[in-house]
C-alpha cells in the first residue's frame, strides 16, 4: 500500500488549530480502526515534547486532567491507552471528513483527501458530548 502524510490537527471547540497542536502522520493508505487513529496521534505528539518539551505539543488535552507525561517508550504506551479511554468517555472528539468518530472499533478509509481533527471537551461538557454523539449514531 502506498504510504500518506496527513496533516492531523488539535483544535478547541471554537477556535481555530492550536499553534502547537498539528502534526503530521504518516499512514498507509486505506482503512484503519479509531484506536490506531488515536496511537498514531499519541505517538507524533511524544515525539514533538520529546524535541521541543511539552509546551509543543497538545497532548495534555487529548489525556485526562491531571495526567502525567513521561517521555519513555512504557510511558507512551500508558499514553495511548489513557488518550483511548480518554476518547471512550468523551474526553475529545475525533472528527473524521467534519464527521465524528465514536467507536475505537470503528474503521476509516484513509487518503490524501482526508481531513483528521481532534477536538478536546471542556470536562463539563463532555458528558453532554458523549451522549448527543451517540443519539447522533
Amino acid at each position: 500500500m502506498a504510504t500518506i502524510a496527513l496533516r492531523v490537527p488539535t483544535a478547541m471547540p471554537g477556535n481555530a488549530v492550536l499553534p502547537n497542536g498539528h502534526c503530521y502522520i504518516l499512514f498507509a493508505r486505506g482503512p484503519i480502526a479509531v484506536r490506531d487513529l488515536i496511537a498514531e496521534k499519541v505517538r507524533a505528539e511524544l515525539r514533538k515534547a520529546r524535541i521541543g518539551g511539552l509546551a509543543a505539543t497538545s497532548l495534555p488535552l487529548l489525556l485526562p486532567a491531571g495526567t502525567p507525561i513521561g517521555l519513555g517508550p512504557l510511558d507512551e504506551q500508558l499514553a495511548i491507552v489513557q488518550a483511548q479511554r480518554c476518547f471512550v468517555a468523551g474526553g475529545f472528539l475525533l472528527l473524521y471528513n467534519g464527521r465524528p468518530l465514536v467507536d475505537l472499533d470503528e474503521w476509516v478509509e484513509l487518503t490524501r483527501q482526508t481531513s483528521l481533527l481532534f477536538v478536546p471537551i471542556p470536562a463539563a461538557d463532555s458528558a453532554a458530548a458523549q451522549r448527543s454523539l451517540r443519539d447522533a449514531a
